[in-house]
């Protein structure tokens, strides 16, 4: 069984101990304490800092107990990563995940900001979308797709219809309950099973297409013994490890099409925008076109919303942005 690095360098005591902390906080939102984060967040958080530790270790900071880490720590780490070639978005990541744990080991205000481990070094993280990701900018039509998933597995075509439909991410349309979705007579779904930090969410439902969908994920639902979408025999883990087999299959992959599934999302904010503004996306568009700011920004919180972000200008980072055109003179 492949063994991952902290396992292979760190003491066990020490692992022993890293765990007792994360598991006395690890359930708790940074940003809102009182509050429960997700599993996702707190597996990641676990990978994260068990991976400076062993990194550490490797450069030879050999610490007796996680609670000694220090500033002098995390620069070392920061040189690492710059040496290695780690992208900007994962030093914040990381650097964000290393400032919650030391709050939990007393000592906060010990990790300073991204840029006073990086001099010199643009930091700056690039929110807005500079490449399209969607699938039909890059030569593939989603209607294809699902129907080439329909020979394969019908619950496949249906996940991609819920996310090609609705922007659902690849988990909620896979652990969706259709049988507790539908609110307002019909004129909306709510969307909680899946969602990042359970965070619930309301997408209208617009059109004949999205009703069609929605009837036949209650239909494929209503055959399962727990009203979940997700295949009857499979844990969420194994239905991950399944759904992502079965889109490499198809050649939906970065690597073979240059797309993934989460690109049908980015189709889902674009098409949503050009509704919502009249125009098309700023990245189909780029700088110097004339446009209408408050519906721009408008938009841009309708599709936050439709999403599931708490920030609106998490939109760009889907559809682009206009850049200077949105400066007032």
């Amino acid at each position: 069984m492949k063994t991952s690095l902290a396992e292979r360098v760190l003491p066990v005591a020490f692992l022993t101990s890293l765990d007792r902390i994360l598991e006395a906080n690890n359930k708790r939102r940074a940003s809102h304490p009182g509050t429960v984060c997700s599993l996702e967040t707190r597996r990641e958080r676990r990978l994260i800092l068990r991976r400076c530790f062993a990194e550490l270790w490797e450069i030879g900071f050999r610490l007796k107990r996680p609670g000694a880490l220090g500033d002098r720590h995390i620069q070392a780490l920061a040189t690492r990563w710059y040496e290695e070639g780690l992208v900007v978005a994962s030093w914040h990541n990381r650097i964000s995940i290393l400032r919650t744990f030391s709050e939990w080991i007393q000592k906060p205000g010990m990790v300073r900001d991204v840029q006073d481990y990086f001099q010199g070094i643009d930091t700056t993280r690039v929110t807005a979308a500079q490449t399209n990701r969607a699938w039909q900018p890059n030569g593939v039509m989603p209607e294809d797709v699902i129907e080439q998933a329909r020979q394969l597995d019908e619950r496949l075509a249906l996940y991609l219809e819920l996310q090609f439909e609705f922007g659902l991410r690849v988990k909620e349309s896979i652990e969706m309950r259709p049988a507790h979705c539908l609110v307002e007579s019909g004129k909306a779904i709510e969307i909680y099973e899946g969602t990042k930090g359970g965070r619930l969410r309301r997408v209208d439902i617009l059109n004949d297409d999205q009703r069609r969908v929605f009837d036949m994920a209650r239909d494929v639902a209503a055959r399962t013994r727990s009203g979940r979408l997700r295949w009857n025999d499979l844990t969420w883990r194994q239905a991950q490890r399944r759904f992502y087999y079965q889109m490499n299959k198809l050649g939906i992959t970065r690597k073979q099409l240059g797309i993934t599934a989460h690109g049908l999302r980015h189709g889902y904010a674009q098409d949503r925008y050009r509704d919502l503004t009249g125009q098309p996306p700023p990245l189909m568009v780029g700088e110097g076109k004339l446009i209408d700011r408050d519906a721009h920004h408008q938009a841009g919180i309708q599709v936050a919303r439709d999403l599931g972000h708490g920030r609106p200008g998490v939109s760009t980072s889907y559809y682009g942005t206009h850049g200077h055109s949105l400066r007032k003179s």
